[in-house]
């Protein structure tokens, strides 16, 4: 009896630590797991011919999640009959259904995706490995990286065959990868032939680009791989959206008898709209009205003001239409009514200042390029700026000035001439003149006293490119490494040598880009029609860049064969 507890025992026992296993939990207390989790093993070795085996084995450093595990494995080409999953502690057997074709080389890639049971600590970079069922694989090997703020996840689709035959919103790719936060992909068992690479940050995971919805990066070049030319690298990428949709006026609210509160769908082009591209239609007393200002004010996100002179009439039928509102993809809207309810609360508040500040660190101001931004809370009529603003420095000499205008509560104030270095100046602005759509104003002159820069507050940096293309035009664009998303874009010369000035101290990425359509800025390409994107080619390093200590002699070389 005593011998048969014993027995009962020892099996609840194993029972127990059975479950604990199972259940894979991670002890109580301890430092944070903040290491991701490695593929140690793999079977069979990558390279390996002849292979007539029906699975394949990957062993991970720790327990790791299993459905993440089994939605991250790519395999290309796609085995007929799907796949069974057989696990045993950290290790797992895929299995495939069906028999793999003869002669053909098969890549299996386990993304970036897997995640560790602790923690939820996802792998740093995928892992890719090839094998053929034939005495021959094919070596061929595409790489590179996405450079983005949250890459992981990121789709790297390949085609192959003829441009012309590639629709990636219709057809699943040859060639599957996945990227880590790092940024790094590769694609290997390529045959030889031509390739059409894409980066789909592919929302719905069903191999195809959708568009409005994916972000995407198109390749520079033709992809040809070859006998002669079995690997190619730095086929990298920046992504964007493909935005077809205009944008339309999801919402207005009126906050009195001459403000309207209008919120977008989207984020609008500004430089393209005025408070014509708007009116409103009083059905009841058939009367058009004209809107006076458009303006951001203090309004968040995708939400503007619009001010009116006239009254509504409270009861009546009463719409805002609006078109021709371009969004940042240049969609154009067509003509839309939205219903209005009037409300006539007076406006009895005079237009204040929001914000007024140089374009410099601390608000400074450009000795070089003098500019003074200046926000208000309200819209009023920019002409008679040129008449109610004085700049005067110590000696009271007066300075000329322009003035351009972001909409119509938002200005700046370009002096016409150079200033002096660490000087102090004092801005008058005569207040009575700024009246807004109600006719309120404040008789009373605003001084604002700024101070200009001094050179030994900025660093700079120079150097060149090498292997440029001497068609092309060439930009060298210095970026924040932070969140201030700082960014200075200087063409270089015809020698291809670059020297930017007066740069904030800090952290900063710097790379480069090939314009080859001249347009000055950087182009993605497209998906559908095929359009490449242009060359771009990023310095290895981050350049800390210090105040009174320039950098020199960097050198970004585009080295892409």
């Amino acid at each position: 009896m005593a011998k048969q507890s014993k027995l009962i025992l020892s099996a609840l026992l194993l029972s127990i630590l059975a479950i604990k296993c199972a259940n894979q939990m991670s002890p109580d207390g301890g430092p944070v797991d903040k290491t991701p989790p490695q593929i140690i093993e793999i079977y069979p070795e990558n390279g390996t011919t002849n292979y007539h085996e029906d699975y394949f084995e990957i062993t991970f450093s720790e327990y790791v999640e299993k459905r993440s595990v089994q939605d991250a494995i790519f395999i290309s080409p796609m085995p007929s009959g799907g796949l069974e999953y057989d696990w045993g502690g950290k290790s797992l057997s895929v299995y495939f259904k069906d028999t793999l074709k003869a002669n053909t080389t098969y890549t299996v890639t386990i993304g970036a995706d897997v995640q560790d049971i602790n923690n939820r600590n996802k792998m740093v970079e995928p892992v890719t490995f090839a094998f053929s069922t034939g005495t021959q694989i094919d070596s061929g090997k595409i790489a590179g990286k996405i450079y983005n703020d949250n890459p992981s996840g990121v789709m790297v689709y390949a085609y192959r065959g003829d441009t012309a035959s590639i629709d990636p919103t219709k057809q699943k790719p040859d060639y599957t990868s996945q990227v880590g936060e790092n940024g790094k992909y590769t694609l290997l068992g390529l045959g030889s032939g031509n390739y059409e690479v894409f980066a789909f940050r592919d929302k719905f995971r069903d191999f195809k680009y959708q568009r409005n919805d994916d972000e995407y990066g198109v390749q520079y070049r033709d992809l040809i791989l070859s006998d002669s030319v079995q690997q190619i690298n730095d086929v990298d990428f920046f992504l964007t959206i493909e935005d077809t949709i205009p944008p339309t006026i999801s919402n207005v609210y009126m906050r009195d008898m001459n403000h309207f509160l209008l919120e977008f769908s989207e984020p609008i082009d500004t430089t393209k709209i005025l408070a014509s591209n708007f009116y409103l239609y009083d059905s009841t007393a058939n009367k058009k009205i004209t809107p006076k200002y458009f303006y951001k004010g203090d309004a968040k996100g995708n939400k503007f003001y619009l001010a009116i002179g006239d009254s509504l009439t409270e009861g009546d039928q009463i719409y805002l239409f609006g078109e021709g509102i371009h969004d940042k993809s240049l969609n154009k809207s067509e003509k839309e009514g939205t219903p209005i309810t009037v409300k006539n609360d007076k406006d009895t508040t005079a237009p204040k200042i929001l914000k007024i500040a140089g374009t410099m660190p601390d608000d400074k101001v450009d000795y070089d390029i003098p500019v003074i931004s200046v926000k208000f809370d309200d819209g009023f009529d920019h002409t008679v700026l040129k008449n109610s603003i004085t700049i005067i420095d110590a000696k009271e000499d007066t300075y000329p000035f322009d003035i351009l205008t972001h909409d119509d509560s938002w200005f700046d104030v370009e002096i016409k001439k150079k200033l002096r270095p660490r000087t102090d100046y004092t801005m008058k602005l005569d207040l009575g003149n700024i009246v807004d759509a109600a006719g309120n104003r404040v008789d009373s002159v605003y001084q604002y006293k700024f101070t200009t820069v001094n050179d030994l507050d900025f660093s700079g940096v120079s150097g060149s490119i090498a292997n440029a293309e001497g068609t092309k035009r060439v930009y060298v664009v210095l970026q924040s490494a932070d969140k201030t998303k700082k960014t200075y874009k200087e063409r270089t010369d015809t020698k291809y040598n670059f020297n930017i000035e007066k740069i904030i101290p800090g952290k900063y990425l710097l790379w480069s880009f090939q314009d080859r359509n001249g347009n000055s800025v950087y182009d993605n390409g497209k998906v559908i029609p095929l359009e490449y994107s242009e060359e771009f080619m990023f310095y290895p390093d981050t350049l800390n860049l210090r105040a009174r200590w320039p950098v020199g002699d960097v050198k970004i070389i585009f080295n892409r064969k």
